[in-house]
């Protein structure tokens, strides 16, 4: 009994004085400590084919394997575990997009044996390097698979660029299974860390020659995950550093070379139009636009599967930077390469979420086009592409690619009406907002969910002003408070902060109305019209 009553003194005593060591605990798990929870957990698997003439069974230590896990050993919220596998595309499918595919999946599921949420695998290169792939359950939706193949080719594995450029990548997976506002701008301020140094020099010329074209790919990776967050600053360098490798893919694809100098012999001549043999002839050099190598391509077989993963995310960056207005490149570019990769996949029998999914995205680029010309045709043109991706995608197996190509749709109609100059069909397009809104999941997808009911609510808040209809901006109020939520939870402070202005707008405007009818009601007449406030 005593000892009964001496335990229930300890148990008070903690409760009143605390535990003393619950600071070390946190700090620790923090970095990583073995009983910590962690966000992520990645594997890495073989970068070699093992040694089947080993006795024992015993497989020497991986370099490139344990090249990477020295690199990401110091991330935070992370650990590891060695796949000891060896993994590569089955080289006897007619398609290489779809082996990739396959294999892709195949390794998904073998990470999955031993709970892991990402993998890194690869095979040596013929530079002394490796190349990389990265996989997970984010990068296997519908919003990524033309992605899905995207290589990442280092040359010296000691470089520190690579090292770097393998953070950046396993930041972007942080960033993908983070929930919560607060947990999703901690993993964004740390992507950014990694970014920015690499941005300085991309401003100053570098390339990465050193470390390969895998930092090149590894930065704009990064980018293009935290244009999904409402941040588009680095769209514009990462285009900047992919520009060599995507115009050597183009040239190589292409029915001629793509940037061969035409030489035209040009005498030079004297004041009085007289020869001067002592000069040789000036070469004309003119190179051509990456846009103009697009239109080369008429053999789509040409484009492999890793060139079609890096033109989709150099394309998906120009579709982002016209969204942005940063007039980072040309819409015609961006129009070209979906262009092609639609037909690529359509010969290929690819599948029709492929497809969906690159005309949607060619949709998306008319629309930022023709928004920023003003072409109402060059707008309704893209929203006829929406509607053909919107037949060949199932909304229940693809919910986000269901909500945002839904959520184009609607935007084209309304950006038409608006070039237009004519009211905004709200009996057409609030059905697609909230069918988009339906099938898109906010928890797992608020930024798209936010942007959908920003969209819906910037309609509510047009035509409730236009009709006075109070019902309407109260909708629109409700809606703008909604986005606001979701883009917090997103980790768009810059969308969140619209949506606020969009609210007060709101707010203002109802108490203008109310204002006006009070004024009506006490004179008993309609009295003159006031403007109200736009």
């Amino acid at each position: 009994m005593a000892g009964f009553w001496s335990m229930v003194g300890l148990v008070i005593k903690s409760l009143i004085t605390g535990n003393e060591t619950s600071g070390d605990v946190t700090d620790s798990a923090y970095e990583n400590a073995p009983g910590a929870e962690p966000l992520c957990l990645y594997a890495i698997a073989r970068f070699g084919r093992p040694d089947a003439s080993t006795e024992g069974g015993f497989q020497p230590s991986d370099p490139f394997a344990e090249m990477v896990a020295r690199s990401l050993v110091d991330v935070p919220e992370s650990n590891s575990v060695m796949l000891d596998q060896f993994f590569s595309p089955n080289p006897d499918t007619v398609d290489g997009f779809q082996a990739m595919r396959e294999a892709q999946l195949n390794v998904l599921n073998m990470g999955r044996r031993v709970d892991a949420d990402a993998i890194f695998w690869g095979q040596q290169n013929a530079f002394g390097g490796f190349d990389l792939h990265l996989v997970s359950d984010a990068l296997t939706s519908s919003l990524y698979d033309l992605m899905l193949p995207l290589t990442h080719s280092f040359r010296q594995v000691d470089h520190r660029d690579v090292s770097d450029a393998l953070r950046i990548l396993l930041a972007a997976q942080l960033l993908f299974k983070s929930r919560g506002g607060e947990q999703r701008l901690l993993q964004i301020a740390r992507l950014t860390s990694y970014l920015e140094d690499f941005q300085e020099r991309i401003n100053r010329g570098e390339y990465f020659e050193a470390g390969g074209q895998g930092v090149a790919t590894a930065y704009a990776f990064g980018a293009f995950v935290l244009t999904e967050t409402g941040d588009r600053s680095y769209c514009a360098s990462a285009l900047r550093v992919l520009e060599p490798h995507i115009r050597k893919i183009l040239s190589d694809a292409g029915d001629s070379p793509g940037d061969v100098p035409q030489a035209k012999a040009r005498s030079s001549s004297g004041l009085l139009g007289e020869a001067l043999p002592q000069q040789k002839g000036v070469a004309v050099v003119r190179e051509l636009r990456t846009e103009d190598l697009v239109a080369q391509i008429s053999d789509f077989a040409r484009v492999d599967a890793k060139s079609t993963a890096l033109l989709a995310m150099y394309a998906g960056l120009v579709n982002w930077s016209l969204i942005a207005n940063l007039k980072a490149r040309s819409p015609a570019l961006a129009i070209g390469i979906w262009k092609m990769l639609e037909r690529r996949f359509e010969l290929s029998l690819g599948s029709p979420v492929d497809r969906a999914l690159a005309i949607c995205k060619l949709a998306e680029a008319m629309v930022a086009s023709g928004k920023d010309s003003e072409d109402a045709k060059m707008i309704e043109s893209g929203a006829a592409q929406y509607r053909r991706a919107l037949t060949m995608v199932n909304n229940r197996a693809h919910a986000p690619l269901y909500a945002i190509t839904a959520y184009g749709l609607a935007e084209a109609i309304v950006s038409a009406a608006i070039i237009n100059d004519v009211t905004i069909p709200d009996t057409q397009v609030v059905p697609v907002f909230q069918a988009a809104l339906k099938i898109c999941a906010r928890r797992d997808n608020p930024y798209i969910w936010g942007r959908t009911m920003f969209a819906l609510s910037t309609v509510y808040l047009t035509n409730g002003t236009v009709h006075k209809d109070v019902q309407m901006l109260s909708s629109a109020r409700m809606g703008f408070s909604q986005s606001y939520e979701a883009f917090m939870d997103a980790g768009a402070k810059g969308a969140a902060r619209a949506a606020s202005g969009g609210f007060t707008r709101t707010e203002n405007i109802i108490s203008q109305l109310g204002h006006r009818k009070a004024i009506m009601d006490a004179t008993g007449g309609e009295g003159p019209e006031k403007e109200i406030a736009s």
